[in-house]
């Protein structure tokens, strides 16, 4: 289903990102259009929070993203995440470092990023492979908390469908 914002903000575009130009032919500079942290409600009552990307960029759609108080985001991992840190789902595809977009942060979701064989209905933990999810909650795996798969995943890495509710980084295992 296409998703489209319709809480008054005109020009969003949910799986698009801005990437600023360092060049002068042709010319983006890097004020982008919207806020860092501005939040958009979308066609299915979904919630979307703008974000910068950090270090590592973000390989593609559906790659969970933890981002700070700043509303600076990089994938989410083992390593990643201070306690209470807020968590969304990008969207897009793959960008870099210093890129703008959306990430989802409630509501239903298309496409998350999980392991091989990742369950529906239980508790998800970060995993080594960066922003990806599974359902393996052991140490040293930091819990997140406000995401459910609906649908299991196959038995390849992948996306699956899932809902969000304002995720937040939990307690380390």
């Amino acid at each position: 289903m296409t998703k489209y914002a319709t809480s008054g903000q005109l020009g969003v575009d949910l799986l698009a990102f801005f990437h600023p130009s360092t060049t002068f032919v042709p010319y983006a500079s890097d004020v982008p259009q919207f806020t860092l942290g501005q939040q958009v409600t979308a066609s299915d009552n979904s919630v979307w929070v703008r974000i910068k990307l950090g270090t590592g960029g973000v390989t593609g759609a559906g790659y969970v993203i933890v981002f700070d108080e700043a509303f600076l985001g990089v994938m989410m991992s083992n390593s990643v995440g201070g306690l209470g840190d807020k968590i969304g789902v990008w969207a897009a595809g793959a960008a870099v470092i210093g890129d703008y977009g959306w990430v989802q942060v409630y509501g239903e979701c298309d496409a998350i990023q999980v392991l091989a064989s990742a369950a529906a209905n239980v508790a998800l933990a970060s995993t080594t492979t960066a922003g990806a999810l599974d359902d393996s909650v052991s140490t040293p795996t930091i819990n997140v908390t406000g995401i459910q798969l609906t649908t299991a995943r196959a038995a390849s890495q992948g996306n699956a469908p899932g809902v969000l509710n304002w995720p937040v980084v939990g307690s380390t295992n």
